[in-house]
Formats: structure tokens, C-alpha cells, sequence
């Protein structure tokens, strides 16, 4: 499988949005901020660091809406709203937060026009539901039309064999300066 071909720089993310600011506390901010500009009393401040299960798949529901808007940007997908619905149906079946600090989101889906991979990091760490209950720091996101199985499961069998085999690569992609060294990373590995 000759990964290149399908990750681009433009598919590429150096900073999940929604891992800075999770939408519990935008919203809470938000909240905030209108009681203030009509005079009454603010909400109470929700405990950030020990949030809910809600507020934990709030958070992960936002990650995964930015990696479908991710794979959107290549211009291989038919509907982003059903690629996103669809990859938040496979995530509900299980998790695909692998452990130490990994994710390979992965779906097979009428929405997409061929086989679309993106790369996604946070150097803060995103809420994803992940079994070792540690943040997932890189996120390598796999979709695929449904009737194409043989690419996608060979894709997928790859980036697994080889984020756990080199133990150093997630943090290797944290410390890259920019989405091409990412992509120089990805190419060594072969």
C-alpha cells in the first residue's frame, strides 16, 4: 500500500481545534458570557477536569466531526454530514483509540468517491473514549467507498502493524515542525 498516494499536507492537521477548546467549555463560556450581557447570574462552573460521560462523548463527537471535515477537504467525499454520521456509528460500536496516545478512526461508507486518509495530532490531547482511559495525542483516520475492502483493510492492517511496531512514531509525529516532516516520517516506513 503506498500510503502517499492518499495523504496529502492539506490532509494533514498539526492542531485539532476541538482538542484545544473542547466544546464543554466553549459552551460554558458562551453561557457565561450572555448572563453577564443581560445582568443575571452566570452558570455554575462545571468541574473541567473530571468531566461526564456526556461531556467525555460530547468531546469525542467533536474530534470526529473535525476528522470527517478533514477527509471533506480532499474533495472525495459526497456528503460530509452522512460521513460524519456514519463515522460516529462505527466509533459507537467501538472505540478505535488503540492505546498509547493512538487512534486509526477508520469507516466504510457510501460517502466517500474513493479510499481518503488524514492525519490529525494534538500536542494537549483530545477525549476519545480510549480503552487505557489515557487522551489520544495522533489521529490516523481511514474512509473508504464500501465495496472497496481490499484497499481499506490492507491500509488499515499497515498503519496498525506499524504504530505499534515503531513505538516511537507517535511521538516523532508530535515533534515534527510541520506537516511535511510528517509525510516524510509516513514515507520512511514503507
Amino acid at each position: 500500500m503506498h500510503l502517499l498516494r492518499h495523504l496529502r499536507p492539506d490532509l494533514v492537521r498539526l492542531e485539532l481545534d476541538s482538542a484545544v477548546t473542547p466544546p464543554d467549555v466553549a459552551e460554558y463560556e458562551s453561557a457565561r458570557a450572555h448572563a453577564q450581557e443581560w445582568g443575571r447570574e452566570p452558570p455554575p462552573r462545571p468541574d473541567f477536569d473530571r468531566p461526564d460521560e456526556h461531556t467525555r462523548r460530547a468531546r469525542k463527537d467533536a474530534v470526529v466531526s473535525e476528522l470527517a471535515a478533514l477527509l471533506d477537504s480532499s474533495g472525495e467525499v459526497r456528503n460530509l454530514s452522512k460521513l460524519t454520521r456514519d463515522l460516529m456509528d462505527r466509533e459507537s460500536q467501538s472505540t478505535t483509540a488503540v492505546g498509547g496516545g493512538l487512534a486509526i478512526p477508520h469507516v466504510r461508507s457510501l460517502q466517500p468517491r474513493r479510499l481518503v486518509v488524514c492525519m490529525a495530532r494534538t500536542r494537549r490531547g483530545a477525549e476519545y473514549l480510549a480503552e487505557d482511559g489515557a487522551p489520544v495525542h495522533v489521529f490516523f483516520c481511514i474512509a473508504s467507498p464500501s465495496y472497496d475492502d481490499a484497499d481499506y483493510w490492507k491500509l488499515y492492517r499497515w498503519a496498525a502493524n506499524v504504530f505499534f511496531q515503531e513505538g516511537w512514531l507517535v511521538n516523532a509525529i508530535l515533534d515534527a515542525a510541520d506537516e511535511h516532516e510528517i509525510l516524510r516520517l509516513m514515507k520512511s516506513l514503507r
